[in-house]
């Protein structure tokens, strides 16, 4: 650590030198305050003297030499920081020197230096607070705090990097501004052969979390004045913000004394063009932007061959700056391009995002951090969200989202800064896209898959989507910046994939293709190790196609739930111990009236998941209703073989008692159709036997299902007819069973004083007959009857299940 103490005091001695007027060692111990009026000496005391904004970010740096000694821990983590806080004070002497040369005052300092100048001393500050903080860190703290402590050392790294680098940019702009004497022209789009000459582009006012692109715009700019001028291309996915970078850079660099020109999209190779262009553009010293460069370049290969054909003659002047904005992550060929190149624009970033939806609304709160987080922080989508919030609160905005999800992100027109979707398309449509159909078709199928491609399984879905030439198509999408490569995946945004899933660009044959694969992937044996690897390498994938099925009309329901149950084991084995795909099959079974030995299997594989979670009071229910299923499903076979014999034997009361017991059967298994019809069945074969029980028992039944299914005038006539029937058998339990049903259809329609007269009723008889199980379970609707009386409720649907 030794050697960076020493550079960093060599480099604060450095700027901090001092005449033979100022001793040098009080200055570097702090003893001097740099923010006096007491000369220092040399250059800097220009820069302290003249320019109070530079003053506080002197006495600031001192300071942290200082402390620097006096920090005992993390040391190795400060030496980086403390490397650059030296490059810090060269910039800061750089800006003496510039005032000096300019015989600049404070309040001629331009705006964007002045501002600068006080975010650093402002992040400068910050650092001092971290630096004390960590050197009265004593002990056992030392151990305690480092992971906090690292944090913050990490996070005034990193801002300390991004500062300096516009800081510097700035730097360079304020001086260029001040030495050059031209006229500033602004050239735009013109239908004919010569440009329309027209007004400067306004300052975005809304402009967050560009600012590293933007400083390395401005550095590769005023880096190459005098030598060979920038040639900038910034790329990206439509909606992501270029235009509005390339507008942030142009009110930057351009002065009254800068030839600016943009949107050249008239571009042609002709020698008559060529000829208006080249006047104007060696006329003067300038920038040249051309924006939306895509439209004149996405043609056919002669037009485009063309387009880079001019383009190539004017990035050979010398006088002239080139900032291009297009579509896509490829340039333009016949270009040297100014190195190191920008990278394609990405997403914002969460504060990012913040900020821009609070300086355009106001009102950012749980609903709107939950569009942004749908939207994955595209510029566009935030900008119209926010616009959108101003009228329709977000909390309701999110709601219309889950209906309509891109539909949304539009503000009434079709033009690509107002609606995301017009936006989409037009990239969609785009020269490259229609010259490579497998292209579109390739979009579809990755639309449907959340976490993408991986590249392992690239050869694998050219032979299951057969037509589709995988590699081209994927070039294609990467170059129009319909997909990424995250990681090893090629995947949609987020957006995206709502937008193709809504206009259904996934054709019939290759979906029915990828749920094959995906079904027959998910029943795969996890024992064998090359289905594992790729089980676990398409799990999101697979889980998500699972969901669909259970969605879809897809024919083959066992084959579904069966590859779903399968799949609930490599959930348990990686960690996955969510039960929403199990319990939402489960819903599908009874849903499709599907066999009960495929809920017994749900049941149990659900009963598994808990095990494995350590929930096992979950575990125990689970394991409990999967051997009540087994044995309804017993009960539903013995009955219909009993069923079978006495059909045979031609006993129609015993037939009718089948039907009974098959009523109950399936009304435990919630298969209410099957259960209404054979309580019905039953109902017919008692009346014919004369049987005044056996009816009363089937309109119970019938009074179970339609409550079941809320049809309420039913379900009371039922239990009506079973009171009179059972009270004429004078079978009293069964006549407690029918005023039960009675008092539950009574909560049902809100009538709480007659429902609690009639509970009251059952309840005489359960306890006469010591039916334990039926008097508890009707003091649970009395209970809450009564409690929803003395609460003054006068629409509650159901009190107790």
């Amino acid at each position: 650590m030794q050697s960076k103490s020493f550079s960093f005091r060599k480099a604060i001695s450095g700027i901090f030198h001092t005449s033979s007027r100022t001793d040098h060692s009080a200055v570097s111990a702090g003893n001097i305050d740099p923010t006096s009026s007491q000369p220092i000496g040399g250059r800097v005391d220009i820069a302290i003297g003249a320019i109070p904004y530079i003053s506080p970010i002197a006495g600031i740096l001192l300071q942290a030499l200082k402390m620097r000694d006096e920090v005992k821990v993390y040391t190795e983590e400060w030496g980086v920081v403390m490397q650059k806080l030296a490059n810090v004070g060269s910039v800061v002497v750089d800006v003496g020197e510039m005032c000096r040369m300019h015989d600049l005052k404070e309040d001629e300092l331009p705006p964007t230096l002045r501002a600068t100048l006080l975010s650093l001393q402002t992040d400068l500050d910050g650092i001092i607070s971290a630096l004390q903080e960590c050197a009265e860190v004593k002990g056992i703290k030392k151990v305690l705090l480092r992971t906090d402590m690292l944090r913050k050392v990490k996070q005034y790294d990193g801002k300390l990097s991004n500062v300096l680098q516009v800081f510097q940019a700035r730097l360079s702009l304020t001086i260029l501004t001040q030495s050059i004497q031209e006229r500033k022209i602004v050239m735009t789009t013109s239908p004919g052969p010569t440009p329309e000459i027209t007004s400067m582009p306004s300052k975005p006012q809304i402009f967050f979390g560009r600012d590293t692109e933007l400083a390395q715009i401005i550095h590769m700019i005023f880096t190459n004045i005098g030598s060979h001028p920038a040639h900038i291309a910034i790329l990206g996915p439509g909606g992501h913000g270029k235009t509005t970078l390339a507008n942030a850079v142009l009110t930057m660099t351009v002065s009254k004394n800068t030839l600016v020109m943009l949107d050249f999209s008239f571009l042609s190779g002709s020698d008559a063009s060529w000829s208006h262009i080249h006047s104007a553009l060696v006329a003067k010293e300038c920038i040249l932007c051309l924006d939306n460069f895509e439209s004149p370049w996405d043609q056919d290969g002669d037009t485009k061959h063309s387009v880079e054909q001019l383009l190539s003659r004017i990035t050979e002047l010398q006088s002239v700056t080139v900032l291009i904005t297009m579509r896509g992550t490829e340039r333009p060929a016949r270009t040297h391009w100014t190195k190191p190149t920008l990278l394609p624009l990405q997403t914002l970033s969460h504060d990012a995002g913040r900020q821009i939806w609070q300086e355009i609304s106001d009102n950012y709160d749980e609903s709107a951090e939950k569009l942004l987080n749908a939207v994955d922080y595209v510029p566009l989508a935030i900008d119209l969200l926010a616009h959108l919030s101003q009228v329709t609160p977000p909390s309701l905005l999110w709601k219309e989202w889950c209906k309509k999800q891109t539909g949304i992100l539009q503000r009434g027109q079709a033009h690509k800064l107002l609606n995301v979707e017009y936006s989409i398309q037009l990239s969609i449509d785009s020269g490259r896209m229609k010259a490579n159909p497998s292209a579109r078709d390739l979009l579809g199928v990755l639309s449907m898959l959340p976490d993408g491609m991986h590249i392992k399984q690239v050869d694998k879905f050219e032979e299951i989507l057969g037509d589709i030439e995988m590699h081209s198509g994927l070039h294609v999408l990467q170059q129009c910046s319909l997909i990424i490569m995250s990681g090893e995946r090629y995947q949609t945004h987020p957006i995206i994939r709502h937008f193709c899933n809504k206009q259904g660009f996934m054709s019939p044959r290759h979906e029915a293709s990828l749920k094959e694969f995906y079904i027959t992937l998910a029943s795969s044996h996890l024992q064998q190790a090359h289905n594992y690897d790729e089980m676990v390498l398409e799990v999101n994938n697979t889980k998500a196609m699972l969901f669909g099925l259970l969605e879809s009309n897809y024919a083959d329901h066992s084959k579904v739930v069966k590859a779903i149950i399968n799949f609930i084991s490599l959930h348990q084995s990686i960690g996955d111990l969510s039960d929403r795909l199990i319990s939402q099959t489960i819903e599908f079974v009874q849903q499709k009236n599907g066999a009960t030995s495929l809920l017994v299997e749900c049941l149990q594989a659900w009963g598994n998941l808990y095990q494995f979670s350590g929930n096992m009071k979950g575990a125990k229910e689970k394991m409990q209703e999967a051997e009540n299923m087994r044995k309804l499903d017993e009960a539903e076979k013995c009955f219909q073989k009993a069923l079978e014999f006495h059909k045979t034997a031609n006993s129609v009361l015993w037939q009718g008692n089948d039907h009974k017991g098959l009523g109950d059967t399936y009304l435990g298994l919630e298969n209410f159709s099957e259960a209404e019809a054979s309580y019905q069945k039953a109902l017919e074969l008692h009346k014919t036997a004369n049987l005044p029980y056996g009816q009363g028992q089937d309109y119970e039944g019938l009074g179970n299902v339609y409550l079941e299914l809320h049809k309420l005038d039913l379900a009371d006539a039922s239990f009506q007819n079973a009171l009179n029937y059972l009270g004429a058998a004078q079978n009293s339990l069964g006549q407690g069973y029918a005023l039960n049903g009675l008092g539950r259809v009574l909560i049902e329609r809100s009538q709480f004083k007659e429902a609690k007269s009639m509970l009251e009723k059952a309840q005489i008889i359960f306890e006469e007959v010591q039916d334990a199980g039926w008097t508890k379970y009707n003091q649970k609707f009395l209970n809450d009857v009564t409690s929803k009386m003395g609460a003054g409720f006068s629409d509650v649907r159901t009190l107790a299940g």
